[in-house]
């Protein structure tokens, strides 16, 4: 099963952006595997992946929030 799913349509935000073409061919195979129609689908999710497992950034947040 896929982790990454194409997505509804909401409010973006546009980058440009500098990949290594090995990487960029790998994330296109993923996402064709995947169905995932759209790249901007498959970076928003995993930087939503990566925010939400990454324990530094998690322990970052509480104690900012408990400031």
């Amino acid at each position: 099963m896929p982790i990454i799913k194409s997505k509804e349509k909401s409010e973006k935000e546009q980058l440009r952006i500098s990949i290594e073409h090995p990487v960029l061919e790998k994330i296109k195979q993923y996402c064709a595997w995947a169905d995932v129609k759209k790249l901007d689908d498959f970076f928003e999710q995993s930087a939503e992946y990566t925010l939400s497992k990454d324990k530094a950034w998690l322990t970052h947040l509480n104690q900012k929030e408990t400031v």
